[in-house]
């Protein structure tokens, strides 16, 4: 029996881990080796091998080869982030999804259970935000920074709020700065996805490398004195398309920017004092709202 507490779809979760099994195999050559074909069966250490029954290994290895040979756990995904589109909490997509993987799941051959369960329900609210003080600045003007709330942010006050910005690339940068420099301010990390080690089949490592600034950064710039913290947006988008996430509650305003106003944002800085007027107001409905999860799987032979 699987149990899962979350309302992500376990379907996701198989897509996820064999993409991820695939990328964690090509993390074990060196950068500069070429990475291994997907299909390739990654070569284990000694110490592996004594940690696993060979049978399990090669199991593994088949079960690893046939999902990446097979474009079905993709066509599924496809179905959920396409047809079903975003899926917050609460919403009727979120329903949708969870009712979607359970059919899917049923045809597998598995016995499934759905629970309800109370979740808060997240509704967007303003989201603005303004350059109105730079080098160079035109008196009159401001530069339009495109942004959007990340999940366990709180409001701005109903009117926004202004500070200056500290641009920092990682946490070193961060801590290096101490409280004098961060205490009422809002900061910016300004960690870039590496599109090439993406393209060099490493997406998720290059993943793991940039969200931990959306998951961790805004309660790390909170503790020391922030006001409210952005992160550049996680992933290659481009076109000024700002990409929201979890992140930990920190009790400060937090936002997701896109990469193309980190980079404004990053070279401006450089040249003197930055200062931005956030207005961020989503609300949360207090009372919840009902919504099933996959909660218990019971397993079956997958049928022919």
């Amino acid at each position: 029996m699987i149990k899962t507490h979350s309302a992500l779809s376990p379907l996701f979760s198989t897509c996820f881990t064999f993409v991820f099994l695939s990328a964690a195999s090509g993390q074990a050559h060196k950068p500069s080796q070429p990475p291994a074909p997907w299909t390739a069966a990654p070569q284990h250490s000694p110490q592996e091998q004594d940690n696993f029954p060979p049978q399990l290994i090669h199991d593994l290895n088949a079960l690893k080869a046939a999902a990446l040979t097979d474009d079905h756990a993709y066509q599924r995904l496809s179905h959920l982030t396409e047809n079903i589109g975003p899926r917050p909490s609460g919403s009727p997509q979120a329903q949708a999804a969870v009712e979607y993987v359970a059919a899917e799941l049923r045809q597998l051959g598995l016995e499934v259970h759905l629970e309800e369960v109370t979740v808060p329900h997240w509704l967007r609210g303003a989201e603005t935000a303004e350059l109105i003080e730079y080098s160079g600045h035109v008196p009159g003007t401001s530069q339009k920074v495109v942004l959007t709330a990340l999940g366990g942010s709180t409001a701005t006050p109903a009117e926004g709020i202004t500070a200056d910005v500290v641009v920092v690339n990682d946490f070193d940068e961060l801590k290096s700065l101490g409280r004098e420099r961060v205490s009422g301010k809002i900061v910016l990390f300004n960690g870039i996805y590496d599109k090439r080690k993406a393209a060099a089949g490493l997406a998720f490592a290059a993943y793991g490398e940039a969200v931990r600034y959306r998951g961790a950064g805004p309660k790390a710039a909170a503790d020391l004195g922030a006001v409210a913290t952005l992160v550049r947006s996680v992933g290659g988008a481009d076109y000024r398309l700002p990409h929201t996430g979890f992140s930990f509650p920190a009790g400060i305003p937090a936002a997701a920017v896109t990469a193309e106003d980190a980079e404004l944002i990053a070279y401006l800085s450089v040249q003197g004092k930055t200062r931005m007027h956030l207005t961020l107001t989503p609300q949360k409905l207090s009372d919840g709202t009902s919504y099933n999860v996959i909660a218990d799987l019971k397993g079956s032979e997958h049928p022919e």
